[in-house]
């Protein structure tokens, strides 16, 4: 989903709230910097329903970053909603913070790559098994295979990305918990693109994390 909003509170606090009922971490970039327009903190405090308040710890990074640059500005890089856990920040001290689900970071794209790996453990989960197939086929020759196939293993995830270039026009993944099922998946739709007249290229195989062992 998209919104372009105003940098009004009220405005973007309600959009954070309708997004969270959908998602399980709302994962937000920049507004959390010393300007006036940066708002992202205030509506995400909004959001959750607690006040900002200055983090110690972000204070006292801040202070032993900019030394004798501190001013009320960039003091306001401290403030973060109630309750907040901070985003340590290896490269300018100002932190983001994560808070009932809404994981703010700096906008800045340097800063994000450093700080980005934070979110890593609230999102691998149970890796699983995946059968990958690529070719040349256009979309369009096998969107009733994939339908087939779908239907004939509705416990497997299968999904279509396709390629403008390169060394092949489309890769099928196949996701499943079980890596038989994954593979049984591929199996049929490569067995039918075969018939409709194109073949596969290349095939990758992952087995899911319950069947590494």
């Amino acid at each position: 989903m998209c919104a372009i909003l105003p940098d009004d509170v009220d405005v973007v606090a309600r959009h954070l709230k309708a997004y969270l009922a959908e998602v399980d971490i709302l994962v937000l970039t920049g507004g959390i910097g010393p300007t006036p327009d940066d708002i992202t903190r205030e509506a995400v405090a909004k959001a959750a329903g607690v006040p900002l308040v200055f983090h110690p710890e972000a204070l006292a990074a801040l202070s032993e970053y900019y030394k004798d640059r501190m001013n009320e500005y960039r003091m306001l890089m401290a403030q973060v909603p109630q309750g907040a856990e901070l985003i340590p920040n290896p490269v300018s001290a100002a932190p983001g913070f994560c808070i009932a689900g809404m994981a703010a970071f700096p906008g800045i794209p340097r800063l994000l790559r450093e700080m980005i790996g934070w979110l890593r453990p609230l999102v691998e989960g149970r890796k699983k098994s995946r059968v990958t197939l690529y070719g040349k086929a256009p979309e369009s020759a096998f969107a009733g295979i994939m339908k087939e196939a779908m239907d004939a293993f509705p416990e497997v995830s299968v999904g279509s990305y396709p390629m403008l270039e390169g060394e092949y026009r489309v890769r099928v993944v196949f996701r499943a918990e079980a890596f038989s099922r994954a593979a049984g998946c591929a199996d049929f739709f490569a067995a039918r693109l075969k018939s409709a007249g194109w073949e596969v290229s290349r095939r990758e195989e992952e087995r899911g994390d319950d069947e590494k062992n």
